[in-house]
């Protein structure tokens, strides 16, 4: 049943719908306004495809409806669900749905483990795997094929033409490591009918385990990840079309400023090493285009900032107790953090482009001019469609940005 004419489209192809998964944390830290991104994001996209908002939390939806009319957009143009749901991010665990040549939808339902934080049948992963059917039906989407496989969408790009890419180290040290590469590799290729996978090595170094340790020491002081997808490819590399990859870049100047940096330069050669060698199923190699990556923010988290509870409630789960994996121990009182930034983390539907922007009045001008870049660099891969860039680092700071929180659904 399986290898017949279904697919997983291109984002840049033609939508039906975005998913957005209400977020109902007004702010993620003293001065970043989450509720603010969520409402530029939906304004934009609301006459270019149908929006679905699931507002998972109980009277959520009274607080949201109330947000979005202060935001200037018309209700009655949304479509609200409320499917019991706490983690906030569409694109990884919403429905993965697969389209026909006649318009027929199909539902792939694969496990999740919170990122690698829960075991698949924790209350919370079963809560959002849950949700992933939920909406599926919503859409109008019974036809269903089911996977044990754990995965994410933000770790998965499609070309819509037979070619995945992912990140392995995620998709099998992380998630499924009672499996292999090759056996992962078969069964996307049987539930996703694809004819390639393209398996790039490792994330960004950035997008790793919070709990990993320190990101960078700056200034003489500890920098740690605000939150993270702990290794998606949505950070870092994107089909734009077809034959058409966008890839982050650090240069050499930016590797030699900070570890992180130095490290995720490795990373990011290593894949555009294996990208460059690689052909789309039409015999063609691809194109690829090179995208900056933002110069560092850093903010405090304090008591009663919503990311500096999350990471009091995460460090009861801690195995070794208030040791991080590298054995340092967990941090004290304000946490000096780096938020989850990419220009690659932008959603495409039909006619717009999401894309991320950083600076604001005050911040350093390299970060303006970084911005500036990344709009030129996404103008140039979709000449034409209409660009816009949005302050995400409220949504950063969660641990995901603008892709990370929507879900299209194909036509």
């Amino acid at each position: 049943m399986e290898n017949d004419n279904f697919r997983y489209a291109g984002e840049f192809e033609k939508q039906e719908a975005v998913i957005i998964c209400w977020a109902d944390v007004p702010c993620s830290a003293a001065g970043y306004d989450v509720w603010k991104v969520l409402v530029q994001i939906i304004k934009n996209i609301v006459t270019e495809v149908d929006v679905y908002v699931n507002c998972g939390i109980e009277g959520s939806i009274s607080r949201c409806k109330k947000v979005l009319q202060r935001g200037g957009i018309d209700i009655e143009k949304i479509h609200f669900t409320q499917f019991e749901d706490e983690l906030h991010w569409a694109r990884d665990y919403g429905p993965d749905i697969l389209v026909d040549d006649c318009g027929n939808k199909r539902l792939v339902h694969f496990n999740f483990d919170g990122y690698g934080m829960y075991d698949s049948e924790d209350p919370i992963a079963v809560m959002a795997k849950r949700f992933s059917a939920q909406m599926a039906a919503a859409l109008g989407c019974t036809d269903r094929i089911e996977s044990s496989l754990v995965t994410e969408g933000g770790d998965k790009e499609f070309n819509g033409a037979g070619v995945c890419m992912a990140i392995e180290d995620t998709e099998v040290r992380k998630r499924n490591p009672s499996h292999t590469r090759e056996q992962i590799e078969a069964e996307y290729k049987r539930l996703l009918n694809l004819k390639k996978v393209i398996w790039l090595p490792k994330a960004a170094y950035e997008d790793e385990d919070i709990f990993d340790g320190p990101l960078d020491i700056v200034d003489g002081e500890a920098v740690y990840r605000s939150l993270s997808a702990n290794g998606h490819i949505d950070e870092m590399c994107r089909f734009v079309g077809e034959n058409t990859i966008l890839l982050a870049e650090v240069t050499e100047e930016e590797a030699q400023k900070l570890p992180s940096a130095r490290i995720t330069k490795e990373r990011l050669d290593q894949a555009y090493e294996i990208l460059s060698q690689e052909m789309d199923c039409k015999g063609k190699p691809f194109r690829i285009i090179r995208m900056p990556v933002p110069e560092p923010i850093y903010f405090t988290a304090r008591p009663g900032d919503h990311i500096y509870e999350s990471w009091q409630m995460f460090m009861e789960d801690i195995p070794k107790g208030h040791d991080m994996n590298d054995e340092s121990p967990f941090p004290e009182g304000e946490i000096r953090m780096q938020p989850a930034l990419s220009y690659c983390n932008f959603l495409i539907a039909n006619g717009v482009v999401l894309g991320q922007k950083y600076w604001e009045e005050g911040l350093p001008q390299a970060i303006k001019e970084k911005d500036i870049r990344a709009r030129q660099v996404l103008e140039t891969a979709f000449p034409d469609r209409n660009v816009i860039m949005i302050h995400a680092t409220a949504l950063n700071i969660l641990g995901g940005g603008i892709h990370c929180m929507t879900k299209n659904i194909p036509w």
